[in-house]
């Protein structure tokens, strides 16, 4: 139920301008064949400030964020901008009225340059109508220099990193006048480094009066960055507060409607037979001589920053990548020759950072996705048993509380969390014993990470042996036993849960 808080109020008549809201959003609705997918939200933001947009998968986020930028149309309730009510057709009305979306996938062209992508959708005309191409520049430049960017107008866009490119969206938004900027999950791909910049771009552009809607699962930025916290749950709104008033117990519940107590369960687990040892180990994909082991029982967590080796590592001790030198073995026999078919049968799989490019068939049932790895224990004299399969699907959909309608409807249709629970179903199904996870959480909700947390703990605690390769840093912290860190492809640090620090760990990650 949605708990019983007071929504903002209208300002009073007589408000100045500068009490009015940039963005007031009243009563919004929005409605699919057989969803109603928002339900009477209400929000407001001011020049200035960032409020932060919150809420599980399937919370109506998403929705609303269209909504704004006109490529939704809604079916009750207004939207107002500076004062007045907008009526927006198309994505182009959204962005006249003052409103730019930077989306998680950032739409530039590539092969333009910085300024001719800021200036796409009304590159300013010269004489008989030519395309002005040094106004153009100049502008971009004053662009830049106004917000504080250190970017050349004249590269293209393909040679600038993820970080960049989202500069230039923002100034995209500058370029027209934005008085509300959106930004959709925008720090998915960033480093720390890119990060902290990132959160330098949001102060300035509040100084310059703009308002800010950040739409974020991670909690941390959230009380770092943001004033406000606005929570939908299941399309409708729950709370708005100013941040200082929350704790991450406070707006967790908020976000999932019951209270988490342990976000990283941590079971009295004792530690078995070391199960995979890696000597040497150098690749073509840039590692270079990496030892470490992993012991029944244990998890043991591998952090760097963008490019440091983390997936490259997890590809090549399932047998994915070749190796140059070295050896890995499972259980004590070696993995030759190096390819996953070997690996899976000496019991050692890999849960890919690409879910949906290199784990899912996402047109496929939910029931073939979790039973792929172990077709042939259903399979008798080239026919499968399809009640056996999902005899067995069921049992795991019940184990990990899978949110679905039906076996058979495609596992694209579920969200990130209950993806992640099938493909790690797929695995335990076929009888692995060490599992590699590759950002497990990627794209992944606060309430679905607690359950994929507790999933961990509770393979570790079966005497699963457990790699978590990962970027984000109170999970490492939360649930390694011990901590190596990768940097340029070697590993330049070792902790465990006692000395490890987040100080200590990025130190050695920039190494």
């Amino acid at each position: 139920m949605v708990e019983d808080l007071a929504t903002p109020e209208a300002p009073q008549t007589g408000d100045t301008d500068a009490a009015r809201p940039t963005l007031r959003v009243q009563g919004l609705t929005k409605r699919f064949p057989g969803v109603l997918a928002l339900d009477d939200v209400s929000l407001e933001v001011r020049g200035g400030e960032v409020l932060a947009l919150l809420g599980e998968n399937g919370a109506g986020k998403s929705t609303l964020i269209k909504l704004l930028a006109g490529v939704y149309r809604p079916d009750g309730g207004t939207i107002e901008t500076g004062g007045v009510e907008r009526h927006f057709a198309s994505p182009a009305d959204g962005l006249a009225a003052g409103i730019k979306v930077v989306f998680q996938e950032i739409a530039l062209i590539e092969e333009f340059t910085v300024a001719e992508n800021i200036f796409l959708e009304d590159h300013l005309a010269g004489r008989f109508g030519r395309v002005a191409w040094d106004e153009i520049r100049r502008r971009a430049a004053e662009i830049f220099d106004r917000a504080g960017f250190d970017i050349d107008p004249e590269v293209k866009v393909k040679d600038l990193s993820i970080s960049q490119q989202q500069l230039v969206e923002i100034s995209r938004a500058l370029a027209h006048e934005a008085k509300i900027v959106i930004m959709d999950e925008p720090t998915s791909s960033l480093t720390p480094a890119e990060v902290r910049h990132l959160f330098g771009v949001i102060e300035r552009l509040k100084a310059m009066g703009i308002a800010i809607i950040y739409v974020s699962h991670k909690l941390e930025e959230i009380f770092e960055i943001a004033d406000t916290c606005v929570v939908l749950r299941d399309g409708k709104w729950v709370s708005t507060r100013p941040t200082a008033e929350h704790d991450h117990a406070s707006l967790i519940k908020d976000m999932v409607g019951r209270e988490i107590t342990d976000l990283f369960p941590r079971s009295d687990r004792p530690l078995g037979d070391t199960v995979v040892e890696v000597r040497g180990l150098s690749t073509a994909t840039g590692l270079s001589d990496i030892d470490f082991d992993v012991r029944a029982g244990e998890v043991v967590g591998f952090f760097g920053l963008m490019g440091a080796g983390r997936t490259e590592l997890a590809k090549a001790i399932v047998g994915y990548d070749p190796i140059l030198s070295g050896e890995i073995r499972i259980a004590g026999t070696q993995l030759t020759p190096h390819d996953t078919r070997r690996g899976k049968a000496l019991g050692i799989g890999l849960l890919s950072e690409d879910r949906k490019g290199e784990g899912l068939m996402l047109e496929a049932s939910v029931t073939r996705n979790m039973t792929l790895a172990a077709l042939d224990k259903f399979t008798a004299r080239g026919f499968v048993d399809a009640a056996a399969e999902r005899a067995q699907a069921q049992s795991f959909v019940d184990r990990f509380r899978i949110k679905l309608a039906r076996l058979d409807q495609p596992i694209g249709t579920l969200s990130g969390g209950n993806q992640q629970k099938a493909l790690l179903s797929r695995w335990l199904m076929f009888g692995l014993r060490t599992i590699v996870l590759d950002e497990p959480t990627r794209g992944i909700d606060v309430g679905a990470k607690a359950e994929i947390f507790a999933l961990i703990d509770e393979l570790a605690a079966d005497g699963f042996a457990v790699i978590l390769m990962t970027s984000e840093m109170p999970e490492l912290l939360g649930l390694s036993d011990r901590i190596f860190v990768l940097s340029g492809g070697r590993i330049t640090g070792s902790f465990d849960t006692e000395t490890a620090t987040q100080e200590a760990i990025l130190d050695a990650a920039i190494k």
